[in-house]
């Protein structure tokens, strides 16, 4: 993947740039062939190299959703569930395999699997036929959980899902369990804070290095 990216876009333009000024002659058409061809190749092996992971990370969703204890009990959830965890764990695996081999796809490759378990998550979703207080609570929990430590990456197609997934949620509730979690949306934000700050050691890599600033680098100096 990291050498048909180079190609597409170092290795083929400085080839055409170089023949046209030993030749004086124009290679657009020739060129831009080459990329289309590459572009082909590129997805092709892009797609290959996330459908496994895509896949495993469907079956954990659907499974975790699934489970008979998912939302059960009257006890308000006070965490993502087990299966938000792993997902994210082995996105921490893609995020250090694509680091080391593929650095330029780092964001192409973790939006795309964003959009992915957000597709999944609505999918599961859509499984259970009530979501009970406890159930919408938790759901909401895991969906902004995920969403908020992807945040760096995330894409138009991905919000567009998790909005989605909001809207298939509240068509298997009733009034009282949505007017209740008006209720809960304070204390549920502070859940999501110390999650977010429990975590930020384990999931570090997703957040994006800021620019240094040119002020910065002097006062560094």
């Amino acid at each position: 993947m990291a050498n048909c990216e180079a190609l597409r876009i170092d290795v083929i333009p400085m080839l055409c740039a170089q023949f046209e000024a030993a030749f004086s002659l124009h290679t657009l058409g020739d060129a831009q062939e080459a990329q289309d061809s590459l572009a082909a190749m590129y997805a092709r092996i892009f797609q290959s190299y996330v459908k496994p992971v895509a896949e495993r990370l469907r079956g954990l969703i659907a499974a975790g959703v699934a489970a008979p204890s998912y939302g059960a009990g009257d006890a308000r959830p006070h965490d993502a569930r087990p299966y938000i965890y792993a997902v994210l764990l082995e996105l921490v695996l893609v995020h250090a395999e694509t680091q080391r081999t593929s650095p330029s796809a780092l964001g192409a490759v973790l939006g795309h699997h964003l959009e992915s378990v957000s597709q999944a998550l609505i999918d599961a979703f859509g499984q259970r036929a009530r979501y009970a207080l406890p159930a919408l609570v938790q759901a909401t929990l895991d969906v902004e959980f995920l969403a908020q430590t992807l945040g760096s990456y995330t894409t138009a197609r991905a919000s567009e899902v998790q909005g989605r997934i909001y809207l298939a949620l509240d068509e298997r509730t009733d009034n009282e369990a949505r007017q209740r979690l008006q209720d809960e949306l304070p204390e549920m934000r502070a859940i999501l804070k110390r999650l977010r700050e429990r975590t930020r050691g384990e999931f570090a890599c997703f957040k994006k290095a800021r620019p240094v600033r040119e002020r910065d680098r002097q006062a560094n100096a």
